[in-house]
């Protein structure tokens, strides 16, 4: 059977064995027929808070927080946080709230800050004049934070100190998985290193009790008792929203879509889309590349709710739930990747090894509801060039344990444990995370960690169409020539009876595999 898959930059026209399971995305969601009504409706009723006219007057100082622009991947043609943002405005200036009382901020977290012109590209050019130039600027997690308080169990919350000192926050988040929106939204994208070292690490950040899933999730437990810290001393009025799961715009919808997936039925992929998926192979990588860092997805707002963060978060999950989540009724034993150059980590840069292992291991493989979509001893396949290319501007630390940790600290728990403190501490690190746009110098041990963790429950991860190797070697990954050499790899592990599941991206979901 034929499919396209992602390979790198490039899709692919793949033969997959005729036993081979496909698993495809849900329908999406229906958008809003009137986005800015949907908007409206939010903020006019919000859940378990007054209406933001009625929370601030003109003697209020007013934080506005958004997403950072990692998420949705690939960016939308249309952001519904410019949208968000801008109605947000309008009822602060109305309620009285005078433009140099508002700060906007981009809420990146350890991620690394943006240009202005990066969030002018996400708020559009009406927002961006409605304040001061001055009361625009991207997080740090290093500096100017305010300590809220301690969970009962030690754990610190800390916070811009802008929140602290507004009469209000309001938080606009794009909801594109579950594994993001609640109190992670303030508590990650506006806390400190010292707060989100206490989740993201090895115990509760592991690939096996997935982060797409909030219930099980000790990430998503622990960000719940900070909130309950966070929602005493700061007043949060958060707005979701969640966005259908249409990646490609226009016509390409259509013409790109998976050639198993429900509803495409018969029809044939015709010669001429044939011909481009084998012609853009030859491309030079910088083409492609451009192409990639050009692409805008065609995500469009689907519904918005407004409030109390926990009641906010419980309506968005409903929704996300049942457009994100594939029933799959058993394990695999080797599951086929098409795994593309799109790490959320490194948006309009180059995704480096380790981001290659974290999309592999941590967001494709690991988006899952209770079990893992591959079996305790199973074999992953991945399909993806798999080159040693580094963007050493934002991301140093990254390029730093590449070549100078590895293979010494290639166990994620000892590369946690030895490192995280130094990384953190780093005076360049710390330097280009504040004054450049390079990601904190942890971020590098975080997603080597998270990828590491769900490695250990695999026996092996085959990197299909291996450009490099020693690359791959270099990642804990076995190199492969081509996806059939892969699968006889795999299947010379696990038996010729081998069960083979191929989830088809995009758009990314996740699997609920049957208990028992």
């Amino acid at each position: 059977m034929e499919e396209i898959l992602f390979y790198g930059d490039d899709m692919v026209l793949c033969s997959l064995p005729d036993e081979t399971e496909r698993i495809y995305a849900n329908p999406g969601l229906t958008p809003a027929t009137d986005p800015d009504g949907e908007i409206r409706r939010a903020l006019d009723e919000p859940l378990g808070m007054p209406r933001i006219e009625d929370l601030v007057n003109s003697r209020s100082r007013v934080v506005v927080a958004f997403d950072d622009p990692c998420v949705p991947v690939p960016r939308p043609l249309r952001d519904p946080r410019k949208k968000m943002v801008g109605q947000v405005l309008q009822r602060l200036f109305r309620a009285g709230v005078a433009p140099e009382k508002v700060n906007l901020i981009c809420a990146n977290g350890l991620h690394r800050k943006f240009r202005r012109s990066e969030i002018a590209a996400l708020l559009g050019k009406e927002v961006m004049s409605a304040v001061p130039a001055g009361n625009i600027s991207s997080h740090d997690g290093t500096q100017d934070l305010v300590r809220l308080g301690e969970t009962g169990d030690g754990h610190e919350v800390d916070v811009n100190r802008l929140c602290t000192e507004a009469d209000l926050t309001i938080y606009a988040n794009v909801n594109f998985t579950t594994m993001n929106g609640g109190w992670k939204s303030l508590l990650v994208g506006l806390g400190s290193w010292e707060s989100i070292r206490r989740h993201h690490n090895p115990d509760l950040w592991n690939g096996k009790d997935s982060i797409f899933c909030p219930q099980r999730s000790g990430m998503h437990r622990m960000l719940a008792g900070m909130g309950k810290v966070a929602e005493k001393k700061v007043r949060v009025f958060q707005m979701e929203c969640v966005v259908d799961n249409r990646l490609w715009p226009g016509p390409l919808s259509g013409l790109l879509a998976p050639l198993g997936a429900p509803g495409r039925g018969d029809r044939p992929m015709s010669a001429v889309i044939k011909g481009a998926l084998k012609a853009s192979g030859f491309l030079p990588d910088r083409a492609k590349a451009f192409v990639r860092n050009s692409l805008r997805s065609g995500y469009r707002l689907c519904r918005v709710h407004a409030g109390q963060v926990d009641a906010v978060h419980e309506k968005t999950l409903a929704l996300v739930f049942g457009q994100q989540n594939v029933a799959v009724e058993q394990q695999a034993d080797i599951a086929v990747l098409g795994v593309p150059n799109l790490s959320p980590y490194a948006v309009g840069s180059e995704q480096n090894p380790i981001l290659l292992r974290s999309l592999t291991l941590g967001y494709l493989a690991g988006a899952h509801m209770g079990k893992p979509l591959v079996r305790e001893g199973g074999v992953i396949v991945a399909l993806n060039p798999g080159r040693e290319v580094f963007d050493k501007n934002e991301h140093p630390s990254y390029y730093d344990f590449w070549t100078r940790e590895l293979p010494e600290h290639f166990d994620p728990e000892l590369c946690w444990r030895e490192l995280a403190e130094k990384y953190a501490a780093d005076t360049r690190y710390l330097s280009m995370y504040r004054t450049g746009f390079a990601y904190h110098g942890t971020h590098s041990l975080m997603n080597w960690m998270w990828s590491g963790m769900a490695l250990k429950s695999l026996s092996a991860v085959i990197l299909a169409g291996a450009k490099e190797p020693a690359t791959a070697e270099k990642m804990g990954f076995v190199p492969a020539r081509d996806l059939s050499t892969a699968l006889a790899m795999a299947r010379e592990r696990l038996g010729r009876d081998a069960r083979i599941i191929c989830p088809v991206i995009p758009p990314l979901f996740a699997v609920d595999v049957a208990p028992g």
